[in-house]
Formats: C-alpha cells, sequence, structure tokens
C-alpha cells in the first residue's frame, strides 16, 4: 500500500508547527524509500564489487563517486584503501570494460597498500613502478571478471598524459606511452584471444596502433623470432 512520507522539517514543540516545517514527499513508498537513484553510483558499485567478488579479494576496499565537476581523476587512497572515481571520468568511458580497467587499477593499488608501512614507503618512492604495476594487475583482475581487458588500452589512451619527460620527484605517473605498450605487450603474451576483440575496431584503440606504430611492429617482430627459435629447439 503507498503511503506519503512526512518529513519534519523543524523540531516540533507542542504543538505549535508553522505549515512550512512539514514537508510532504509524494511518490516515496514504504517499498522504494532505500532505492538508489544514482545511475553512475550504482553502476560503479556494480562493476567494482563484482572484481572484488570474483577476484576473491580477502580484503575491504570501499568505492566511492566523488562529484566534483572539476577533477578528472581516480584515486586509491594507500591509508584507508578507499577506491575513489570523479564524475568528470565518466564524460570518457565508453562502457563496463572501460569502467572496469579504471577501477580494477585502483583496486590493485589498495590491495598493494595493505602491505603494510615498508610497502607504503616502497610505492611513494617508487610510484612510477607502482604504476605500471597497478596497469598489468588490473588487467588480470578485470579479465577475472570477465570484462575484455583491451579496454584498458582504449580508456588509457584517451586520458593519459604525455609529457616531455617523466622522471625526478615530482612525477609520479609514466607516460602514457610507455603504459601502453607495456599493457598491450602483457595482452599480446597472456590474453592473446583478446587482439581480435570487437574493441580493436573502436576509434581509440585504432589512435593508439597508429601512434605506437613502431614499437607494437618491433615488439610483434621479436615475439615471431623468439616462437621460431623455441620451435627450432623441439
Amino acid at each position: 500500500m503507498k503511503k506519503t512520507i512526512v518529513i519534519l522539517g523543524a523540531l516540533l514543540i507542542g504543538s505549535c508547527a508553522m505549515a512550512e516545517d512539514v514537508l510532504l514527499i509524494k511518490n516515496i513508498t514504504l517499498n522504494n524509500f532505500w532505492d538508489k537513484k544514482g545511475l553512475s553510483e550504482e553502476k560503479v558499485l556494480n562493476v567494482g564489487n563484482k572484481i572484488l567478488v570474483d577476484n576473491k579479494i580477502p580484503r575491504r576496499i570501499p568505492i566511492f563517486v566523488i562529484n566534483d565537476s572539476k577533477v578528472l581523476n581516480a584515486t586509491s587512497n594507500a591509508y584507508d584503501k578507499k577506491v575513489s572515481i570523479y564524475t568528470p571520468m565518466f564524460l570518457y568511458i565508453d562502457n563496463d570494460d572501460e569502467l572496469a580497467f579504471i577501477l580494477s587499477h585502483e583496486i590493485a593499488h589498495s590491495v598493494e597498500a595493505y602491505g603494510g608501512m615498508m610497502k607504503y614507503i616502497s610505492m611513494t618512492s617508487n610510484a612510477k613502478k607502482y604504476e605500471l604495476k597497478a596497469d598489468l594487475n588490473g588487467i588480470d583482475y578485470m579479465v577475472k571478471s570477465g570484462y575484455d581487458p583491451i579496454a584498458a588500452i582504449t580508456i588509457m589512451n584517451k586520458i593519459a598524459g604525455e609529457p616531455v619527460w617523466d622522471w625526478g620527484f615530482m612525477s609520479t605517473h609514466p607516460k602514457g606511452s610507455k603504459r601502453l605498450i607495456a599493457m598491450y605487450k602483457y595482452i599480446y603474451v597472456k590474453y592473446p584471444q583478446y587482439l581480435n576483440s570487437p574493441l580493436t575496431k573502436t576509434n581509440s584503440y585504432k589512435n593508439f596502433e597508429y601512434a605506437m606504430n613502431k614499437e607494437i611492429k618491433e615488439f610483434q617482430l621479436k615475439q615471431r623470432k623468439r616462437q621460431q627459435k623455441q620451435e627450432g629447439a623441439l
């Protein structure tokens, strides 16, 4: 049975309550009062928790959506292990697979942060190393959860920066090109069945192929030579 929820806007003392102190919210029932209305929050929680469960991650990792129109980022807090994704990121995410990589990457950071104080110090002093590691661990997480790892390349090609240099104390992330080719090599060797997935037909992936054509060809040639050498030894 539908009922109207009555919310008292102020503490009613005695019987002297002004009309504006009472707010009537219609179309809300006792059954739908706790329904979640935030579509982005619902999507993030569904994908994020699926990754945690499918990978049997034995740690608590809270996942949040931060409504901030000025920040294009997703983060992992090493102190409290929270994973956060900022709303502008949704402008660049085209599918569940891309969202899965963003969340998997940050989850990988949070899992690493459970290693204690020495691990935290190592992550801080070797930030670029752990960014690359989180990329690859994130790919493993998303594949285990049924997502296409090519999405790691398509989303990072859209958002990863390409600074003039990526060295020094102030630099915490490798160049986007380094991360992209590292992910491509990892997928090529470990998950080759995805190299012809529909996501390889997207403009973002094609742009990656054009931009990294030299590095891709060199890697593929080395892989063929390695395979031929192994076959010749049999």
